[in-house]
């Protein structure tokens, strides 16, 4: 998915920043894979073992081990019609230095495996271990992000994270189109009217915040298509 505003916010606003420094030194990037579900970073994982390819991760969909499927990382190409992945300039260690000089940790400087396009916020580390311990899910994660850099402590996270899972919970239900955010309504009218998605007996859909989240990153994700 190339929709950065599945992101972090803080991800997104250096992302903006990236692309304007690396304009400014003409290199022309394009902004690639950013969230990944689980059934698309289990499909990358598959290449070079179970499926045919070279092995291109060793982070497994399924246990939540890549920090795109937390919104924290983005990949990107070349896009000055060079070739996406033409790096006989040094186009990549390029943009990888003015990446790393706004806070980005970058691919580029693994060992195992080496991957020039790639970005990501480092404060939770390199792999998506910590991220793990503290939040669980990339869903719980997301809840706290309005005010996840303000906290210091792995306890204040946590204890945050917690509280968010359940203010969700209690939210108000969305039981009819008009009140679905904007965001959102194009995708449960989609449903609608393909019989996908129904009422209860009076005709209300009963949907949480939560729930109009994961339809539209399924919609994106041409789920419903």
């Amino acid at each position: 998915m190339r929709d950065i505003t599945f992101c972090h916010p803080e991800l997104q606003e250096k992302v903006k920043k990236l692309l304007s420094n690396c304009k400014s030194k003409g290199l022309i990037i394009g902004i690639g894979e950013c969230f990944r579900t689980v059934e698309e970073q289990e499909a990358l994982y598959a290449k070079g073992r179970t499926e045919k390819g070279k092995i291109v991760t060793n982070a497994k969909g399924i246990n939540y081990s890549s920090h795109h499927q937390w919104g924290t990382a983005f990949d990107f190409y070349r896009n000055d019609g060079k070739g996406a992945y033409d790096d006989s300039d040094g186009f990549f260690e390029k943009v990888g230095e003015i990446g790393k000089s706004i806070g980005l940790e970058w691919g580029g400087d693994w060992v195992s495996p080496v991957d020039k396009p790639h970005f990501q916020l480092p404060q939770w580390g390199s792999t998506t271990k910590k991220l793990k311990q503290i939040y669980k899910t990339p869903e719980n994660f997301k809840m706290t992000w309005k005010g996840v850099d303000n906290m210091d402590t792995v306890q204040e996270k946590t204890q945050y994270s917690e509280a968010a899972e359940n203010i969700d919970k209690s939210k108000k239900l969305y039981n009819y189109t008009l009140e679905v955010p904007d965001w959102a309504r194009l995708t449960v009218q989609k449903l609608l009217d393909k019989g996908y998605l129904k009422g209860n007996s009076k005709g209300e859909l009963e949907l949480t915040y939560s729930m109009l989240k994961l339809l539209v990153i399924n919609d994106r994700a041409k789920l419903y298509d």
